[in-house]
């Protein structure tokens, strides 16, 4: 009989009212100073954006982040957010965000006919064949919101169409337990040993 250990845990949702809310997220990020570096094949704010559409990402986003939290059974809070542009042959080389966490997409600007969504690399090779499994999320669309462990590997294929294809992504670390937490030591610092 099987008995599996371990599990992939990813989250996927579709944002309700999405044509309403896209014209307001795109009048945000449509603002923001984009950059390109040698290392970047698409165009990103990540270096340029200081961070500023966090808090109005988390409010954009609270019915999917709760149904999210409850799911995945975590208290989490978003430490990261930003947009990447993907013109004609702009694509993602293989990356990870941090060892711990997870990491969210959220389909902007995505045409299923001409666009892929991101590539995710299986953190453990087939052990029947010993080779890497790739595998997308299903039916993606724009408004599409898709959630993974941080330390999984994924990539972006380039885009072969004309159309731009643009995501914005994000980071959400969970909220440690006060016996893992750094401030609980601060609590110790008022007892006495003696």
């Amino acid at each position: 009989m099987k008995a599996p250990l371990f599990e992939f845990p990813s989250y996927q949702y579709e944002i309700d009212d999405w044509e309403f809310k896209k014209k307001g997220l795109l009048n945000r990020i449509n603002n923001g100073k984009y950059i390109r570096t040698n290392l970047q094949i698409f165009e990103t704010d990540r270096q340029t954006n200081n961070k500023k559409y966090i808090h109005y990402l988390e409010e954009f986003l609270r019915p999917e982040l709760l149904k999210f939290c409850q799911e995945a059974k975590v208290n989490c809070q978003m430490t990261d957010a930003w947009c990447v542009r993907y013109y004609k042959g702009d694509h993602q080389i293989v990356h990870n965000h941090r060892g711990w966490g997870f990491s969210g997409i959220l389909y902007v600007e995505f045409d299923p006919s001409i666009h892929t969504p991101t590539c995710f690399v299986a953190p453990w090779q087939d052990p029947t064949t010993d080779t890497t499994s790739l595998a997308f999320p299903q039916n993606v669309k724009e408004g599409t919101l898709f959630i993974a462990p941080s330390f999984t590997h994924h990539f972006v294929h380039p885009n072969t169409g004309d159309e731009r294809r643009v995501v914005i992504a994000f980071d959400l670390l969970p909220n440690l337990p006060n016996h893992q937490s750094i401030n609980s030591f601060r609590e110790c610092d008022n007892i006495n040993l003696s």
